[in-house]
């Protein structure tokens, strides 16, 4: 039904069409519709994850990692219970942006409109993140195969879309564009076919995770992985990998929680957790008890992803054993040319080592670990252009990007827009199109600057919530007055506000203030570009821009926008 404001005399008629949208999707759709969106790398890479902050990682029960999953695993149950008590309330696309722009005066719709604007870019660069991932875990599942046949023609997988042994240029491009091309044909199915696809993917992830574990827990041992590593890796030794994890400074001993390094391990969690939230943002499609279905969806989701984050990836690294797995995976992210088989750490890699003899089990794996970061693609443009047909609702953006297909259910222009930016980004990745002090060093996208603008573009993502949560029950009492949990609303937002505050504090604002990890002779303004803040500062100033210009757009129309976000959005 539409929703007609009157406003004042000489203002044009402001007049609230309907979404669009269709609830079809079922609880069991949003939870693996989160899980698929927070997957991305899957187990398979997790342990490569462990070295991405270039911080000491120490075992004591849990890796470090282990831990930092655990704990913000817990304190993102707050998190999860917040969302849920805003959808019950404002059952609506749009997630944050929705509760942001209504819950905080005056300020909200800016505060709501800058916060999806940067996680709409932060998500764009993680699908662009996962292109490449896809493309060499392919890769992986040839040596795979290679390390447990003895094929020669596997051996040579590093040449696979690449140049030189790296994914980039036209073979990158190429490959990358096949890649997008299945994005699309999945993205565009209509709503109920999509999450079934979504759903189906999801499922097949999950369970290749599970059969890494078990036949991983049984059957490799540290023992078998370090007698077998030279002959597969060209004479590298189990003693080189640790050796090269002193010389990177990951090699820890013991945990250190209370210790300013520890946030950034949170931060690479960040990272690998987000997504699990994301069925508030498509709530205007969920069927049933909405508050239900959330708070399943997203505490589902959240348990698995706390599991593979700190038992599944903990277990099996020991048993490869964890100064070897540092050493790799610091040696991966720094580029060194001596990186084993020029590829990153996988566990299933790491698994074909020890136990070749397995090699079809984890052929299996690592193609279950092709699927995990393909299906969090067409997660992620879901919800995203559902972000973005909550804005062309509130005029935020021409209303051209919110029209919905009918055929699909879902704003077509949106999805489109989202994959052109990814094309881009892929172009960008693959050819030296940048000044190299922006792109450093050759003037391309790199994968670790990429990871490091997500998390800071996230920010606010993480941290609204939490203020949403404090002020809304005081703000909004008209809004908020059947919500669960309303009286313990402002405890929960204090409790996570507190751990994100902790986190971008020690690893965001002040190591980039203090210029931690800057080469010698390097500018602030290379440091910057290099580590993606540069992209990160630019980008709210988009933002910004955006708004102002919209909002003068609306004046000049004669739009009414004053009570608008007094009221939740239409169905």
């Amino acid at each position: 039904m539409s929703e007609v404001s009157v406003p004042p005399a000489g203002r044009k008629l402001f007049v609230r069409q309907s979404s669009g949208l269709v609830r079809e999707v079922s609880v069991t759709n949003a939870l693996f519709f989160n899980a698929a969106a927070f997957m991305g790398t899957g187990v398979a890479w997790y342990a490569t994850f462990y070295t991405l902050a270039f911080v000491p990682i120490g075992v004591a029960g849990f890796t470090t990692y282990g831990w930092a999953a655990i704990i913000v695993g817990v304190a993102a149950i707050f998190l999860g219970l917040i969302f849920a008590s805003f959808t019950s309330v404002m059952p609506r696309s749009g997630g944050d942006y929705v509760f942001t722009s209504r819950f905080i005066p005056k300020a909200g719709p800016f505060l709501g409109w800058v916060e999806s604007f940067t996680l709409v870019l932060a998500s764009l660069a993680i699908v662009a993140f996962e292109i490449p991932v896809i493309l060499r875990t392919v890769q992986i599942s040839g040596l795979i195969i290679g390390v447990g046949t003895g094929k020669y023609f596997f051996e040579k997988v590093n040449n696979w879309y690449a140049q030189n042994g790296v994914i980039t240029g036209w073979p990158g491009f190429v490959a990358s564009m096949v890649v997008l091309a299945l994005i699309f044909w999945v993205v565009i199915q209509p709503t109920r076919r999509l999450h079934k696809i979504v759903t189906a993917l999801a499922v097949v992830a999950i369970g290749s995770a599970v059969l890494l574990f078990v036949f991983g827990a049984l059957s490799i041992h540290q023992a078998d992985f370090a007698a077998n590593l030279p002959k597969y890796a060209n004479g590298i030794t189990y003693s080189q990998l640790v050796q090269g994890a002193e010389s990177g400074g990951v090699l820890g001993h013991g945990v250190q929680i209370f210790n300013s390094l520890f946030p950034f391990v949170m931060g690479v969690v960040l990272l690998n957790y987000i997504g699990f939230q994301y069925s508030a943002y498509i709530a205007g499609e969920v069927r049933g008890n909405i508050r239900r279905g959330v708070l399943i969806a997203v505490l589902g989701a959240l348990g698995v992803a706390v599991l593979t984050n700190s038992v599944f990836v903990d277990v099996l690294s020991r048993k490869l054993g964890v100064p070897g797995q540092l050493g790799w995976g610091v040696m991966f992210w720094s580029g060194d040319p001596h990186t084993p088989f020029g590829q990153p750490n996988t566990l299933p890699l790491g698994a074909t080592i020890a136990h070749p003899g397995l090699w079809p089990v984890w052929l299996l794996v690592s193609l279950g670990g092709v699927i995990s970061p393909f299906v969090l693609c067409p997660a992620y443009i879901a919800f995203m252009s559902r972000v973005s047909l909550a804005w062309s609702l509130d005029r935020q953006v021409p209303e051209w990007f919110g029209k919905v297909n009918e055929r699909l259910g879902a704003p077509i222009n949106a999805i489109l827009t989202c994959l052109g930016i990814v094309g881009v980004l892929m172009i960008l990745m693959n050819f030296p199109l940048l000044p190299d002090s922006l792109a450093p060093p050759e003037g391309k996208l790199n994968l670790v600057a990429t990871l490091w603008f997500s998390i800071f573009m996230a920010a606010l993502t993480w941290i609204m919530p939490a203020v949403n949560a404090i002020v809304a029950p005081f703000t909004r009492k008209d809004l908020m007055r059947g919500a669960p949990w309303r009286l313990w609303l402002p405890l929960f937002g204090l409790i996570w506000l507190a751990i994100m505050a902790i986190t971008y504090w020690f690893a965001g604002i002040k190591p980039v203030t203090d210029f931690v990890g800057r080469a010698t002779g390097e500018s602030g303004l290379a440091y910057y570009n290099r580590t993606g803040l540069s992209f990160t500062i630019g980008a709210f100033v988009v933002a910004i821009l955006i708004y102002v210009v919209q909002t003068v757009r609306n004046r000049r129309a004669g739009v009414n926008l004053a009570m608008m976000y007094q009221e939740i959005p239409p169905e």
